[in-house]
């Protein structure tokens, strides 16, 4: 069924309005009665409907953010991004270094920007811990990477098999596939960071912000650039490499508990 609009109504049109006026007048004189019009403001112009407010996403502190869940869970929320974060350093330091030893100067940019982003990234660190708690988050770092070293190696061999399927033979392929590979760990710490709002705003029945990095995504960004002519879909080969990582951090978050 269709809404009456305002102008549907004959007593929204000026000059009909003047007919009737005139009619009326014409028939109160032949009944002796004088006329006198009294211009009328209408109570209301439409209906005003005032419109629900969405609910504002607000930000969860790291204190709120434990008190939330169980000490095992809230680790596993709070560090797997953390740890996943040093594969991507890992890969944009071998990205980097590669591209400087090639004297690839089309990468130039690209190698200039990564490096100033991951200066950034360690200084927000440095500036957010106590000192002794990012030399801990050092040394569990080195101690991450070190647990991770064969399948940081085997992931890098799989990365470049399907490059090497999808593509064929191309030159300075390992710049390519560092950057694809760092780009699948953004996008993997970004999809899990998603997982926990959700979990956050189930727990606290509103929408809630308690990650994500604009470091990460200008990374993602970057690297995107690097392979906008070679770029690898998520399949399985490329989520089991990333679930290998995922599940090395969780036995490290296991040993802390």
């Amino acid at each position: 069924m269709q809404s009456l609009k305002t102008n549907s109504y004959p007593f929204s049109d000026p000059i009909l309005n003047d007919k009737m006026r005139e009619a009326m007048e014409s028939e109160m004189k032949k009944r002796g009665i004088q006329p006198n019009f009294t211009p009328v403001t209408p109570i209301f112009d439409g209906l005003q409907i005032n419109k629900r407010e969405p609910m504002r996403e607000r930000d969860l502190s790291t204190e709120e953010f434990l008190n939330l869940f169980d000490k095992a869970e809230s680790l596993k929320m709070a560090y797997i991004p953390h740890f996943m974060t040093q594969c991507v350093i890992y890969y944009l330091d071998l990205l980097v270094d590669y591209a400087r030893a090639h004297r690839l100067s089309e990468y130039k940019k690209h190698t200039r920007r990564l490096k100033e982003i991951k200066e950034e990234y360690i200084i927000a660190l440095k500036h957010e811990m106590p000192p002794h708690v990012f030399q801990k988050f050092l040394a569990q770092r080195d101690e991450y990477l070190e647990s991770c070293g064969s399948n940081l190696t085997l992931m890098y061999f799989s990365f470049g098999n399907l490059l090497l399927k999808h593509y064929g033979r191309i030159d300075h392929d390992a710049i390519i596939c560092y950057a694809n590979i760092i780009v699948a760990f953004v996008e993997h710490v970004e999809d899990f960071d998603r997982q926990v709002n959700k979990r956050i705003a189930e727990k606290l029945g509103q929408p809630c912000r308690n990650h994500g990095d604009a470091r990460l995504t200008a990374i993602k960004d970057t690297c995107k650039d690097i392979i906008k002519a070679y770029p690898l879909e998520k399949n399985d080969t490329t989520a089991l490499c990333i679930g290998v990582m995922q599940n090395r951090a969780i036995s490290m978050i296991n040993d802390m508990l």
